[in-house]
């Protein structure tokens, strides 16, 4: 009878520690369990939920390989994208590719296509002025929707806008606008602008500050002076 009590009391002590450890057991797993969805949700801009019977397979697996059973595999990282952020980078940015053999006129066309531009009329006129027409470069491109015409062209073009700034005096005539804009390397001739003023009929600037972005022909240069 001595011997029963104390099998039984062995028995009840032994099943408090084995349900203290399944107890102590269950917490470090609904921890685990915590951080891994902390985790996941920290790498993406998703909510990810994981479920209990996902983490049991995720645990033993992890189990196994920790006590060698099972050899690691190495998975490579995805990088999940919210669809809504997504959506709304494709809606912002026009993606297109520029064929060889791409004239004015069809690289007009495909602009237009892609609400670059609004029509063609302004859009020749100003690919004129910027006298890019042998010089489009075929290649694929991204640009905003937003973006200026005259940025667009000029990245198609390869070349670089550049803004210039320069004040007119009262009574300053060709002479002297031409040698400022050739200090300020917005032409490369005095002589020629003198020129094309003569040419146009042109005589007297209008006082003041200027700004215009090269590249531009002469011809709008100087009507752009002209005007207040």
């Amino acid at each position: 009878m001595n011997n029963f009590n104390k099998g039984k009391l062995f028995f009840i002590k032994f099943c408090q520690v084995l349900i203290s450890i399944l107890f102590f057991l269950f917490l470090i797993f609904v921890i685990k369990w915590r951080m891994d969805s902390l985790y996941l949700n920290s790498i993406t801009t998703k909510d990810i939920k994981i479920g209990i019977v996902d983490e049991v397979k995720k645990t033993y697996g992890e189990f196994l390989i920790a006590t060698g059973l099972r050899e690691e595999k190495f998975v490579k990282p995805v990088v999940l994208i919210d669809d809504d952020k997504k959506d709304e980078k494709d809606e912002n940015v026009n993606s297109f590719t520029v064929p060889e053999g791409t004239n004015l006129d069809s690289l007009g066309e495909l602009l237009i296509s892609k609400g670059l531009i609004a029509d063609m009329p302004t859009y020749k006129a100003l690919a004129e002025d910027m006298q890019i027409q042998d010089k489009i470069v075929p290649g694929a491109y991204e640009f905003a929707k937003g973006m200026k015409v005259k940025e667009i062209l000029a990245e198609i073009a390869g070349i670089e806008l550049k803004t210039y700034k320069l004040n007119i005096a009262e009574g300053e005539g060709p002479a002297q606008v031409g040698k400022k804009l050739l200090d300020l390397g917005a032409i490369q001739s005095d002589q020629a602008f003198i020129g094309e003023c003569n040419r146009l009929g042109v005589t007297a600037f209008a006082p003041g500050d200027h700004e215009f972005t090269m590249p531009m022909k002469v011809e709008n240069i100087i009507k752009t002076l002209t005007q207040n």
